[in-house]
């Protein structure tokens, strides 16, 4: 029998601001495998493809990654009085209109979600969903609809809403919706780790994943919500998946989708970058989810340069001892240092160790974000500013529900990290752009950012 086909789709964004840091929309692909094995033929429609055939050739750096294409739209009411431009960024709707209509009628349909802020770009693509395939069953998952799972339904109208990992809800809830068995009975693993990349147009790298959670609690995260648990996979699978991906696709560059790849890293990641650093010389490996300081030693470090990695980021978030006491414990202070100091060992340059530092936080301090930035600029590595988002369901959100200006518990546009929503009042635009330019200009001043003596934190 024909296999019956079931359409999976990245939607547009919705922002003030989005960029694509080796984003691909890896829970479908790997949702994709599974549905193969159900019995499913799954075709792919990514609202936010660079390399759609009908946009204009994207500018992409050698590494793979890039800026989304973008169409300003009117902002939000909600949002009317923040004087910036709100776009939608990814392919034009007459061409998501045309691809709808080039491919087979769906027995299923389902659509993702990132960031609860975003749920307008999810709205718009279910609405167009809803004119080109009308009375096919429709499903929602993803982030977003796991957080905020009634705004979701009231919102978006999907004929149904998937909370946290898809995998093991596919088949009841698709043979509900569908009255299609296929290979349901069949034994499946928990999670599926193996993405069907053939899905894209173009395979620029290979999105890897190596874990899946984080045994972390950070109070500020998601991740134990949408992903429990924490679950390894052997390094032999990692090493043969990107074994595949240079045969099949030619791949040089693997960005790293781990929330914890660094957890246990004696029996995990440095195995895994041992192996690929024999096997595959000229790969370079990306981590834009951030690495645990706290499991940088000089084995770890001399691992990751041995396996050709080009960009590191640590979450370190703060440098004070008393928020990593409050929110977690997943590392300190000196901890990094420690990381920064076997990295730099290990030959890496001070601008390809990056360090995210969050700003924006419910009590932070202006004084606390400037002496987090000097430290990070001393220990030889890059400050990286990440505005706080509040999220739903984190032991952070009855304080951020308490601390913002803006109605968050009940639009989650307020959620938006641009609009600073529960930052004090002297942290605002100004001040991080200050801070931001004070960045670059140490960077380009008389001392170079390699030369920068490494100091002990006190």
């Amino acid at each position: 029998m024909k296999r019956p086909s079931i359409l999976l789709v990245n939607p547009w964004v919705h922002d003030f601001a989005a960029y694509d840091l080796w984003a691909k929309p890896l829970g479908l692909l790997l949702l994709a495998t599974r549905l193969r094995t159900m019995g499913w033929e799954p075709v792919l429609i990514d609202c936010l493809d660079r390399d759609h055939p009908e946009m204009h050739p994207a500018k992409i750096s050698p590494h793979g990654h890039g800026r989304f294409a973008r169409s300003p739209i009117p902002r939000p009411e909600q949002l009317e009085q923040i004087p910036r431009v709100f776009s939608r960024y990814g392919v034009l709707p007459e061409m998501v209109r045309r691809d709808l209509g080039s491919i087979p009628v769906p027995k299923a349909i389902l659509v993702t979600s990132m960031m609860t802020y975003w749920y307008k770009g999810v709205a718009e693509t279910i609405r167009l969903l809803r004119e080109a395939f009308p009375g096919i069953p429709l499903l929602l998952g993803g982030i977003y609809a796991s957080l905020m799972p009634k705004h979701a339904q009231e919102h978006c109208a999907p004929d149904a809403v998937v909370i946290g990992p898809g995998e093991a809800q596919l088949a009841s809830v698709l043979f509900r919706l569908t009255e299609y068995s296929g290979e349901q009975n069949r034994q499946q693993a928990e999670y599926e780790f193996s993405p069907a990349l053939d899905l894209l147009r173009r395979v620029r790298f290979l999105p890897l994943l190596t874990t899946r959670g984080c045994p972390y609690k950070c109070s500020y995260c998601a991740s134990a919500i949408v992903a429990p648990g924490f679950i390894k996979r052997a390094p032999v699978a990692v090493i043969d998946e990107i074994a595949q991906a240079i045969i099949r696709w030619n791949v040089t560059d693997v960005a790293l989708y781990d929330d914890a790849f660094l957890v246990d890293a004696l029996a995990h990641a440095v195995p895994v970058l041992r192996e690929a650093s024999e096997k595959f010389p000229d790969l370079r490996w990306h981590s834009p989810n951030g690495l645990h300081a706290s499991a940088i030693d000089s084995t770890v470090a001399q691992a990751m340069k041995r396996a050709g990695f080009e960009t590191i980021r640590i979450g370190l978030e703060s440098t004070s001892s008393g928020f990593h006491a409050r929110t977690g414990g997943k590392t300190d202070a000196q901890s990094f240092l420690n990381a920064v100091r076997h990295l730099r060992d290990a030959g890496f340059k001070a601008d390809q160790i990056g360090a995210y530092l969050l700003v924006g936080l419910p009590g932070q301090t202006s004084a606390q974000i400037e002496d987090d930035v000097d430290l990070v600029l001393r220990a030889g590595a890059l400050p990286r500013l990440a505005e706080y988002s509040p999220i739903p369901g984190t032991p952070m959100w009855p304080t951020a529900l308490k601390q913002s200006r803006y109605p968050i518990g009940n639009e989650p546009l307020f959620h938006n990290c641009t609009l600073l929503p529960t930052a004090e009042p002297e942290i605002d635009w100004a001040f991080l752009q200050s801070t931001r330019k004070r960045i670059r200009e140490y960077l380009e001043s008389q001392k170079p950012l390699d030369k920068v003596r490494q100091t002990t934190y006190t």
